[in-house]
């Protein structure tokens, strides 16, 4: 008779004993029986002992005498079915558990699996970006162009670009751009341009590096390398073209563009965790502080909030801003929890 092999891992002297192919071995072995369970006994040394007490078990019960209330049968037949009790209530303790655990498992999985759905279905197909105040964190967008984006700040773009149609891209807070030039020699096409959205403000570019800035309804924007266009529709409605080198900065509350005193270069030093504080006043590094590090500040010396700076110092966290300005400025200031309260000592 052919044998399947099964798992004895979990075997006890009562699980081999209500073993049906077991029982059979006992008491009707044959030459392949008896093959399969020596076989058996070397891979689970360990099972051994059970195997012969329940071997011992089954003859016992199929040569023991008849019926004694006292004696024999009666009283193995006590302690067998004792062995299985306790073996089905052990098995009971241990099974229960697993089978809570992995019907817990399987709930939270498919719980997760539904947020996840839900998620990517409410994002309409696009992906997006949002970076804590602090933070800094690099993008590579579909074309392996590269955004970094500055503290409290976000991007979000198509998840798939169309070939035929501009790369576009919409920001909120601060990102610095390195833009891939994907256009061939001697042929233009409208998929070659880069679009980004802010504020009001239709930027296009090629291949560009520049920063771009939008914060209390202000936009600075600063180009580094190739060329820039911004264009505004509707009210107030322009386009400026801007070569490497250039910095204008655009007040959507008064629809005015003008030139920025600051310079490019400085305007990207927070992608380097520096601070350049050329052309910034103390409000504005204040704000700087509000902006990207999400500190509430009351300024108890108004009087110096015009006072300038100039350097550049490092900005990898807020403290070594803070200590810059409480220096130069012999200034003090007072925390609690994310409010400071910045006055003359």
């Amino acid at each position: 008779m052919e044998h399947q092999q099964g798992n004895y891992t979990d075997y006890t002297t009562t699980s081999f004993f209500k073993d049906e192919t077991f029982i059979r071995h006992v008491l009707k072995w044959d030459d392949a029986s008896i093959a399969y369970w020596v076989q058996l006994s070397t891979q689970y040394p360990d099972k051994r002992a059970a195997m012969e007490e329940a071997r011992a078990w089954i003859l016992l019960l199929n040569r023991e005498p008849a019926y004694s209330p006292a004696t024999g049968k009666s009283l193995l037949w006590e302690k067998i079915a004792g062995n299985i009790a306790a073996d089905e209530q052990r098995q009971r303790r241990y099974y229960r558990p697993m089978k809570l655990v992995a019907k817990w498992t399987a709930a939270a999985a498919a719980v997760l699996l539904f947020m996840v759905v839900v998620r990517e279905l409410s994002s309409h197909g696009q992906r997006s970006y949002t970076t804590a105040f602090g933070k800094h964190e690099q993008v590579v967008l579909p074309d392996e162009s590269v955004v970094t984006l500055n503290g409290n700040s976000s991007i979000h773009y198509s998840r798939t670009w169309k070939s035929a149609k501009p790369r576009e891209i919409w920001l909120n807070g601060e990102a610095y751009f390195e833009v891939k030039h994907v256009a061939i020699k001697n042929r233009w096409q409208q998929s070659d341009s880069f679009h980004v959205h802010v504020s009001n403000l239709a930027l296009t570019v090629l291949g560009t590096k520049f920063n771009v800035r939008n914060r209390r309804n202000i936009t600075e924007i600063s180009l580094l390398e190739g060329s820039l266009r911004i264009e505004k529709n509707g009210p107030g409605a322009f386009v400026k073209i801007l070569k490497p080198g250039d910095a204008f900065v655009y007040d959507s509350s008064k629809q005015l563009l003008k030139e920025m005193e600051r310079k490019p270069q400085a305007n990207k030093a927070w992608t380097a965790n520096e601070l350049d504080l050329d052309g910034y006043t103390l409000r504005e590094i204040l704000n700087v502080l509000e902006d990207n590090y999400g500190y509430s500040i009351t300024l108890d010396a108004p009087e110096l909030a015009q006072k300038r700076l100039s350097g550049t110092v490092p900005a990898a966290n807020a403290d070594d801003i803070l200590f810059v300005i409480r220096k130069v400025f012999n200034l003090k200031i007072s925390q609690k929890a994310n409010h400071l309260i910045i006055s003359q000592n």
